[in-house]
């Protein structure tokens, strides 16, 4: 998320090509995209240091990072796998996308196993 943050900092648009078009044709400017992504990278950075440190706290945070991870990617691939469907021309992120999606939700399960959030 981080590297994804400092990428859309960069000088030039570069949502402007391809299939991420389409996310700033809907609106997402890159500036806040790029805020939005370093923060939460900033955030789940802290979650996975203090999930070390803090054994109660620490696998909570991790937890909602990683769900707030998985939303943030499934967001982000929905209008790309709308728009290859609706065209029928497959973009390249979606599988990407739904393969970070699918981490994040296996880090969720691991998080909360860890955690102990489970029933007993």
């Amino acid at each position: 998320m981080l590297l994804f943050a400092f990428t859309l900092a960069l000088p030039g648009d570069s949502l402007d090509r391809g299939a991420l078009r389409l996310l700033a044709d809907n609106g997402a400017s890159e500036e806040a995209m790029a805020l939005l992504f370093a923060v939460m990278g900033t955030m789940r950075s802290v979650a996975l240091f203090a999930n070390g440190k803090l054994p109660l706290y620490g696998p909570l945070m991790r937890y909602a990072g990683s769900l707030v991870g998985a939303l943030t990617w499934s967001a982000m691939m929905t209008p790309l796998l709308l728009d290859s469907l609706i065209t029928r021309k497959v973009s390249l992120f979606v599988p990407l996308l739904g393969m970070l999606t699918l981490g994040e939700l296996i880090s969720v399960y691991r998080a909360v196993r860890d955690g102990g959030f489970r029933r007993r």
